[in-house]
């Protein structure tokens, strides 16, 4: 459709001087392109739904919802959805004090609310993609980093308190194993002992048995001493390029172990927030929520033939 089928002269003229305000008052070329963009978007949209020329002053608070709910169903992103609405709110506005639309529509506009993106928990491994990482890591990796891995997939520690850690943290034995985490290193400042599966155990004390006597304070080391937050994160990033695993951070260890913990113990929360180190029940509360991995799957068992 051409510029003057989707809307009247009357509102391209009109949009040009709303642009031409904006760029006075300092707006960026960037912004005036989006809403150049945002306004020719709309006024294609409403002109094939409403069968005329979009123009400013036929505007309805209903066109507006319906641009929303159709927009929804055509994918869009909540963020982009609400950007287009807060343009639209803007210019709608701007009109009212042209005279092209009055208090009482404005106000019905106005009232359209924002869209809220959908709650999705955080992304986690799959425990076959775990054990793909934990498998590479033995296998090209060396005690430390492997242990390194483990407490952090078997424990749910934070990258900030694992690099904090020090030997006199840890307390190992063949049957159970704990490591204190201190308030001042912990976030939200909750003081806690967190249990070391036997995995986890296994590795750290692999680790212990060959460490450099240097550094007695700190528990992993590099070549140049302390491992700090970084270096983990590289370190968690090498072994997941070589398992052929996209975006894995520190955090989305300690996001699948929350998630295997809830699975493998009846969806405890409490415990879980005990370990984690929640001072809040109701942060812990988003690993209840669906990933979008589970959305997915169930999308792909829909069928219609």
């Amino acid at each position: 459709m051409n510029a003057e089928s989707i809307a009247t002269k009357e509102e391209q003229k009109r949009f040009a001087l709303f642009l031409q305000d904006l760029q006075e008052r300092g707006r960026s070329p960037r912004t005036l392109r989006a809403y150049k963009f945002d306004w020719s978007q709309f006024a294609t949209w409403y002109a094939e739904v409403n069968q005329e020329p979009y123009t400013l002053e036929r505007l309805a608070a209903m066109d507006v919802q319906d641009y929303i709910t159709w927009g929804r169903q055509q994918g869009l992103k909540a963020t982009t959805l609400n950007r287009r609405l807060a343009w639209l709110k803007q210019y709608v506005a701007w009109g009212e004090q042209q005279g092209a639309i009055t208090a009482e529509m404005r106000q019905r506009i106005k009232a359209v609310p924002i869209q809220r993106k959908q709650q999705l928990a955080p992304r986690s491994l799959s425990p076959r993609q775990a054990r793909k990482l934990l498998k590479e890591v033995k296998v090209r990796g060396n005690p430390r980093d492997e242990a390194i891995i483990s407490v952090l997939l078997y424990t749910g520690l934070r990258v900030g308190e694992l690099v904090a850690l020090t030997l006199d943290d840890v307390t190992l034995s063949e049957r159970k194993g704990t490591i204190q985490v201190h308030a001042d290193v912990a976030k939200g400042g909750k003081e806690r002992a967190v249990p070391v599966p036997k995995k986890a155990r296994e590795a750290l004390q692999a680790y212990i048995d060959v460490r450099s006597l240097e550094n007695n304070g700190v528990l992993f080391i590099g070549r140049q001493g302390p491992l700090s937050a970084e270096g983990v994160a590289a370190i968690v990033r090498k072994y997941a390029a070589w398992s052929r695993l996209e975006g894995v951070t520190p955090h989305v260890l300690r996001h699948s172990f929350a998630y295997s913990y809830l699975e493998n113990n009846n969806n405890d929360l409490v415990a879980l927030a005990d370990i984690l180190g929640h001072s809040d029940l109701n942060t812990t509360r988003i690993y209840t929520k669906r990933r979008l991995s589970d959305l997915q799957e169930g999308a792909e068992r829909v069928q219609f033939f």
